[in-house]
C-alpha cells in the first residue's frame, strides 16, 4: 500500500466505534436516571393534588354543614361522618373525630387521611355552633 493513499487503518476504526460506544453507553444510563426521576416527581405531584382535592373537599362538606343553634351537633356530626366515608374520599380516611370544648359543645371535626404513603389530618370548624351550654 502506498503511503500517499487517503484511507482509515483497522485500529482508527475500532477505536472509533468504541469511543461512540462509550458515549451511548453513558446516554443510555443518563436517561434511565432521568426517566426515574421523573416518574418519582409525577408520584409525588399526583400525591399532592390527592392529599390537596381531600383536604378541600372536607373543608368544603364542613362548610355546608349547618347545625341550628338550638340543636344537639350529634346527629348533625354523625351524619357528616358517615357522609365523608361513603363519599370519593372514603377509602383514604382513616378515622373522623369531633372537636369540642371544655363542656362538650362540638366545635369541629378532625378527619385523618393516608394516600401515597403519607399521613395527613385536616381539623375544620364548623360555621355555625350550636348554643347548649346556655345553663350556666
Amino acid at each position: 500500500m502506498k503511503e500517499t493513499e487517503a484511507g482509515f487503518t483497522l485500529m482508527e476504526a475500532l477505536l472509533t466505534v468504541a469511543i461512540v460506544l462509550v458515549i451511548s453507553g453513558i446516554l443510555v444510563a443518563a436517561s434511565g436516571a432521568a426517566v426515574q426521576g421523573a416518574s418519582k416527581s409525577i408520584k409525588a405531584l399526583t400525591t399532592a393534588a390527592t392529599l390537596t382535592r381531600i383536604d378541600r373537599y372536607i373543608r368544603t362538606k364542613a362548610d355546608a354543614l349547618h347545625i341550628p343553634y338550638w340543636a344537639d351537633p350529634a346527629p348533625y356530626v354523625s351524619g357528616f361522618s358517615g357522609e365523608l366515608y361513603q363519599s370519593k374520599i372514603g377509602p383514604y380516611i382513616t378515622s373522623v373525630k369531633t372537636i369540642a370544648n371544655d363542656r362538650n359543645v362540638v366545635r369541629g371535626i378532625e378527619v385523618e387521611y393516608t394516600a401515597g404513603g403519607r399521613e395527613m389530618r385536616t381539623v375544620a370548624l364548623l360555621p355555625s355552633i350550636p348554643i347548649l351550654d346556655m345553663e350556666q
